[in-house]
């Protein structure tokens, strides 16, 4: 049981690209999957009898969005509503809120939290406070914020960032709705943690922080992680889930008028579960680089494959095939050559029901270091065959001392570099 469900970012509007060459159903469950996360997210809250579905990050852009993805969220938010749950969705300002609801036509039980207006919702006789960590440190209503603590009160606050939502890692990160972000439109979980925790409001016993990101990161103590209910590559924080809140022990009633008032629950802190909702997850699966061609390859992406641990029924997985080479450039350049053939093979055996996996990827790991060959460990001198190598090699270690580029971004370019040379 649960009293409300949090899910972070479905985004609807950008539906995941289907793999090529991917079969019918593997196809459909990779387009479907960001609506079929936030169906899933709904259904935990029916279920557990929560009283809200509390949604963060994106949604739905009417600019981007069709009427079939509308009307499917809309049918969702209207079934919720007859079970008694509302939908409460955080956005950045109130032209947001307009359009969304004119675009689902202003259905029963929408409603809305922007920085400038926190929500109050009744769960069973307990008065919980939705504020957005968007807006002004503290901000949230003024009896509540000059009010001492209560048993019978609660505040959550939620921030989020927009760190990830770009498939492509070199473009910036996707602006909210058509407005650029700002510093105080996506606060650091640093930055949202020491406000809170100097915010008189936002500090207060009664109070529960959540902090969501695509982005792997550690909190600080009291911050709890919402992760993204659909993942949209193999670097994100987690495999996709939604977090259910218990505040009411429904099991001990307290008959304090007619109708009575279930009890704020003891540890409600500690009640802060995730629930899977993604149907669609990543895995990188790495094996050693065989002598021999595209057969042996297979044979040894196989191999590992059968060795996974199996995800959750629902979900299907895309596997990169990551074939480490050591510091053999030859043997970088041949797992190239044979990659398409490879691939063909393994995606010749895919089956819904005993190989759920469709392998979208096959390359040289190209975050290997390349440390190994430098002059300090390869013992080449200038003027030797393998100088150029050997100062690369010396090149792509200062510059991930210098932190000017990531460590598998300078990594990377450096492999290809040598891996040009070599097939030239």
């Amino acid at each position: 049981m649960a009293d409300i469900v949090f899910a972070f970012d479905p985004a609807i509007h950008r539906p995941i690209p289907v793999p090529d060459a991917a079969p019918a159903d593997v196809a459909g469950a990779v387009a479907g999957a960001a609506i079929a996360a936030v169906e899933e997210a709904a259904d935990v809250a029916a279920k557990a009898g929560a009283t809200a579905l509390v949604i963060c990050g994106r949604l739905l852009d009417p600019s981007r969005a069709s009427p079939a993805q509308a009307a499917r969220l809309r049918r969702m938010i209207v079934a919720l509503a007859t079970g008694g749950c509302r939908t409460v969705m955080f956005a950045d300002d109130t032209a947001v809120c307009h359009d969304l609801a004119r675009m689902l036509g202003e259905p029963r039980g929408l409603a809305f939290v922007t920085p400038a207006a926190p929500l109050a919702v009744d769960v069973r006789g307990l008065s919980v406070e939705l504020v957005s960590a968007h807006g002004p440190a503290g901000a949230g209503a003024a009896d509540a914020v000059t009010a001492g603590p209560s048993p019978l009160h609660r505040r959550v606050v939620l921030g989020w960032d927009n760190a990830l939502w770009s498939a492509d890692r070199w473009a910036p990160d996707e602006p909210a709705y058509g407005v650029v972000p700002t510093p105080r439109l996506t606060p650091t979980a640093a930055a949202f943690a020491s406000a809170a925790a100097a915010s008189a409001a936002w500090s207060q016993p009664g109070t529960f922080w959540i902090w969501a990101s695509r982005q792997p990161q550690a909190l600080p103590p009291g911050v709890h992680f919402l992760p993204p209910l659909q993942p949209r590559s193999a670097d994100e924080a987690s495999s996709g889930a939604c977090c259910t809140l218990t505040l009411l022990d429904r099991a001990a009633v307290e008959v304090v008028d007619p109708d009575g008032i279930a009890a704020p629950h003891a540890e409600w802190r500690g009640s802060w579960r995730e629930v899977p909702t993604h149907r669609v997850a990543w895995r990188t699966v790495e094996v050693e680089s065989p002598t021999g061609g595209d057969e042996e390859l297979a044979t040894a992406i196989w191999s590992a494959l059968e060795k996974q641990p199996r995800e959750r029924p629902a979900a299907v997985e895309l596997i990169r095939c990551s074939i480490a080479c050591g510091t053999s450039v030859a043997r970088r350049v041949r797992v190239g050559e044979i990659a398409a053939e490879t691939l063909a093979r393994l995606r010749g055996l895919y089956d819904a029901r005993t190989f759920p996996w469709w392998c979208v990827d096959l390359v040289a790991e190209p975050t290997e270091s390349l440390a190994p060959l430098g002059h300090a460990r390869s013992g080449s001198r200038p003027g030797s065959t393998t100088s150029f190598s050997s100062a690369l090699a010396d090149i792509v270690t200062m510059v991930e001392q210098s932190q000017t580029l990531s460590a598998a971004e300078a990594r990377e370019a450096g492999w290809l570099a040598l891996e040009l040379i070599e097939s030239v």
